[in-house]
């Protein structure tokens, strides 16, 4: 998952993961004193464009 220097430190700083999902999307993990589940969350503001036919 490509993030700015800032955001990259910040995600290994505080507990949060990033995974690739199934379908090939990143999605970020909190950590356990925010989410005790660790629910998945998504930037939904990026999605990728679909391909042309």
């Amino acid at each position: 998952v490509l993030m700015c220097a800032h955001h990259h430190r910040l995600v290994h700083r505080s507990g949060w993961e990033v995974r690739i999902a199934a379908d090939g999307l990143p999605e970020f993990l909190p950590p356990v004193f925010l989410d005790k589940q660790r629910k998945p969350r998504r930037n939904n503001l990026h999605l990728p464009l679909p391909f042309a036919a």
